[in-house]
């Protein structure tokens, strides 16, 4: 059952208590909207459903926070053992870090910033949010001086900006052949359906109950990329992902019903179908007379295996020069697919499609476009327990030894075979450091620890309290006390879950 509570006074009865006029006079918002986006709100979630309103204004003592509500005479005092989670601006954050290095620490935590030096001790990084960070090193699992190999095109969705709905061609009927009782009652059959489109809820996309329109981002993928996503699905999973579409399909003057065509709405591209049990191929081409066709690549499909799961990480690299296509599923290699002497995909659009089987429902996030550096191998082939290991943003070389230092915008690093090099930082993609040198941590999470996450792809987690300077004071079980500027915040996450998603709210 949805529950939305739109005053303070409902919220009242159940789970809080007015703040004092102390706290009233020394408080206000973390920031406001900038221009343009004056609409938007904070957005405040409790661990019952309860959904608020109004504007996140900071921690305060023994675990609790101030919220203020517009219809509330002033701020309101929450347990943060109430809370489960808070949309900052829309999930836009109020402002935005640069996006320049990053540095992964053992526990998850991704700190972007400029790396200023690094030794076998201490990883010296300054950023927007945390200030300057002494980390010490055995608590880094990664250093990235250019991340997804030195741009990232699109991380998100963070809005609906750059997206659209596209809805494919209704079909041809003859309606010489049909009485009039007869169109009349298609046409009330028609209008009962109220099929929904796809909304964009918090930071992800839901599909609505129209199975033919596809999501879809123009411009949206290089020549030569790579394309994460992370697919959620309520009931069996049933949904197209077109690459390289153009969305131009050429005029073709057949009556049959063209809706489940994939190639007569997506025009020249190529389309993964992905079910819970396989995922398949298929090229989009038209014929002289402009009838589309859908061939299948290969002969044989993949397996995936995805029953009793509900989400699971996609990956795609996709290089046209070349003619590859490359799938992974939850970090591991699954198929390379061959696809012959040209390549069919003209475009440059994503489009998402839900096929709605047996009214499956589905969810679409965490859509990351970067560029690809020609690897095969995941990511999870870069860990070791004795050597680090450095990748260059070339793509194609990479070296295991041991990291000696990061100084004066070059990196020092000694080869398995004691071969001494001197790399610039900026030709670095990453280094990932020997797991067996890493700080022990205990296996299970801080029960009062929050996840902080800073668009479009940091998180810093630890045990907030009232800071300074309209600051949160952060204790990290490995960082120490750090002082975290929230405005460059967009999600704040009280749940443990590891996750910028809630679980099919659709008041969230």
């Amino acid at each position: 059952m949805r529950r939305l509570i739109t005053t303070a006074v409902f919220t009242a009865i159940s789970i809080h208590c007015q703040a004092g006029p102390d706290q009233a006079a020394h408080t206000q918002p973390a920031a406001s909207p900038a221009a343009g986006n004056a609409t938007r709100h904070d957005l405040l979630r409790f661990t019952n459903g309860d959904t608020l309103h109004g504007s996140f204004l900071g921690f305060g003592k023994d675990h609790t926070m101030l919220w203020k509500n517009p219809e509330a005479t002033g701020p309101i005092e929450f347990s943060t053992k109430k809370t489960h989670r808070i949309i900052l601006n829309g999930g836009q954050g109020h402002q935005k870090v640069a996006q320049n290095s990053t540095i992964t620490l053992i526990n998850g935590d991704v700190i972007p910033g400029v790396i200023s030096s690094a030794d076998d001790k201490t990883v010296k990084l300054t950023t927007n949010h945390l200030g300057v960070l002494n980390i010490p090193r055995d608590t880094v699992s990664q250093i990235t001086p250019s991340p997804y190999g030195g741009k990232l095109v699109y991380y998100g969705p963070l809005s609906t900006d750059g997206w659209k709905i596209v809805n494919p061609p209704e079909p041809k009927n003859d309606d010489e052949d049909k009485s009039g009782e007869q169109k009349k009652g298609e046409e009330q059959a028609g209008n009962n359906k109220e099929e929904t489109d796809w909304k964009h809820i918090a930071t992800a996309w839901y599909a609505g109950s129209n199975k033919y329109s596809h999501l879809v981002r123009e411009n949206a993928l290089p020549d030569k990329c790579r394309l994460a996503f992370k697919l959620a699905w309520r009931g069996a999973l049933y949904c197209n992902v077109a690459l390289h579409a153009d969305f131009a399909p050429p005029a073709y003057e057949g009556k049959e019903d063209a809706r489940n065509n994939m190639a007569a709405t997506v025009g020249h591209a190529y389309v993964v179908s992905i079910s819970t049990h396989s995922a398949t191929l298929y090229s989009c081409t038209f014929d002289e007379k402009g009838k589309p066709n859908n061939t299948r690549i290969d002969d044989a499909h993949v397996s995936l295996n995805l029953s009793g799961q509900e989400e699971a990480q996609f990956e795609f690299r996709i290089d046209r020069a070349n003619r590859q296509l490359l799938m992974y599923l939850d970090g591991l290699f699954k198929i390379k697919w061959n696809l012959g002497d040209k390549y069919e995909g003209l475009g440059k659009a994503l489009a998402f499609r839900n096929l709605r089987y047996s009214n499956a429902e589905l969810r679409v996030s965490d859509i990351v476009i970067s560029n690809w550096n020609g690897l095969k191998d995941s990511a999870q082939s870069m860990r070791t327990p004795d050597r680090d290991v450095i990748l260059l943003a070339n793509g194609v070389d990479r070296f295991s030894g041991t990291f000696n230092h990061l100084k004066d915008g070059r990196i020092s690093f000694l080869g398995s075979y004691n071969n001494q090099l001197t790399i610039p930082a900026n030709e670095v993609q990453e280094v990932h450091f020997a797991s067996s040198r890493y700080r022990k941590i205990p296996d299970q999470d801080n029960d009062k620890s929050v996840y902080f996450y800073v668009p479009p792809y940091g998180r810093i987690s630890g045990v907030p309290s009232r800071g300074e300077n309209g600051n949160t004071k952060l204790l990290s079980d490995l960082l120490g006390e750090v002082n975290l500027n929230t405005n460059y915040v967009n999600i704040i996450d009280f749940s443990h879950q590891n996750s910028l998603l809630d679980i099919w709210d659709d008041n969230f």
